[in-house]
């Protein structure tokens, strides 16, 4: 399938690692020209001579603290800048609070909501140029399942569906789509499923069990998920909760 990306505009919040990468990998192998941001500058740039070395079109690269407001609208728009424009905003990056203090709770709402937020107010513009715009967020199945914590890694990823589905029904005339994407237990070299395989095997064979197709999903599987729901391939998916868990979660949405 042609996903019809070829020369299209990606920016990327949390980039240089996981879901993030493997999508920006994607979308460049099909044409697309990428920026992406995180916090790491040497990661950034080790990320974005990977991206460009990919082939023609431009990849641009910024260390940015997206729990810092003016960083994260800085950084789209010179991503803008850098790009000529914006067709598809994806913002995959997450405080990752597991502990539920006060602090977690801000970090949570600051870069999981507050990034995305910011990141939409400054590629408005350039969204509404665009022939073929989408708004796309990277949540989780904590926002719909209770997994034996309490923290605000869920609540947070909730608040983006709403967010996700509110500025579907105020952009869809605009020919601006948004939907959210929220991923099961993905591992990936170096992520938080690799870390607890190595460190709690048992429990980490545990998680393989309970999901029916028998293992965990990767990082290139959800990259195609996030590219197609990205792209213009799915112009028709507007105001959507995409579930991507391998039946891991036993629920209806």
């Amino acid at each position: 399938m042609d996903l019809g990306v070829k020369g299209k505009k990606a920016i990327i919040l949390g980039g240089s690692r996981g879901m993030g990468w493997y999508t920006g990998e994607l979308l460049r192998r099909e044409g697309a020209e990428v920026a992406f941001c995180a916090r790491g500058a040497d990661g950034v740039k080790a990320a974005a001579d990977k991206l460009q070395a990919i082939g023609p079109g431009t990849v641009y690269g910024a260390a940015a603290n997206l729990e810092n407001g003016e960083e994260t609208r800085q950084f789209c728009r010179d991503a803008i800048a850098a790009l000529g424009g914006c067709d598809m905003l994806i913002h995959n990056a997450s405080g990752f609070d597991m502990a539920g203090g006060e602090e977690g709770w801000m970090r949570s709402f600051q870069v999981d909501m507050m990034a995305g937020v910011r990141a939409v107010e400054e590629c408005q513009a350039a969204l509404e140029q665009s022939d073929a715009a989408s708004i796309t967020f990277i949540g989780s199945m904590a926002s719909k399942y209770y997994f034996g914590r309490s923290s605000s890694y869920g609540p947070a990823k909730g608040a983006m569906r709403v967010y996700a589905n509110e500025l579907a029904q105020k952009f869809g005339r605009k020919g601006i789509r948004a939907n959210a994407i929220s991923p099961g237990a993905v591992w990936f070299p170096g992520g938080s499923w690799d870390k607890r395989k190595k460190e709690m095997p048992d429990f980490y064979a545990s998680v393989e069990k309970s999901i029916p197709l028998g293992r965990l999903g990767t990082g290139e599987e959800l990259a195609r998920v996030i590219a197609f729901v990205a792209s213009p391939a799915a112009c028709w998916i507007n105001a959507a909760h995409i579930v991507v868990d391998g039946g891991q979660v036993a629920a209806v949405d």
